[in-house]
């Protein structure tokens, strides 16, 4: 069995939110998350996937996170509590 990611090295680590076996490379063991999912990560909570990015100040934000105000557009919390609509 390869890594997930690259298929190319072993597999060392399971991250914790996919499941995905990676290798030492392709893994961060400070959050414990596949590099993958580390880029995809709400930036707001750091705790959710993300669905979509925050047209105000542009961060990445998950589903408790974001508020949709139009079929394609998202404000997150923080810029809602500032105002912003």
């Amino acid at each position: 069995m390869k890594c997930e990611i690259c298929e190319i090295k072993e597999p060392l680590y399971t991250c914790k939110m996919c499941g995905r076996r990676v290798c030492d490379d392709d893994y961060d063991k400070i959050t414990g998350y596949c590099l993958v999912c580390k880029d995809a990560i709400c930036k707001i909570c750091n705790r959710y996937l993300s669905i979509g990015v925050c047209k105000y100040c542009g961060r990445l934000g998950c589903e408790r996170c974001l508020i949709q105000v139009s079929p394609i557009e998202y404000t997150c919390v923080d810029c809602r509590r500032k105002g912003l609509k």
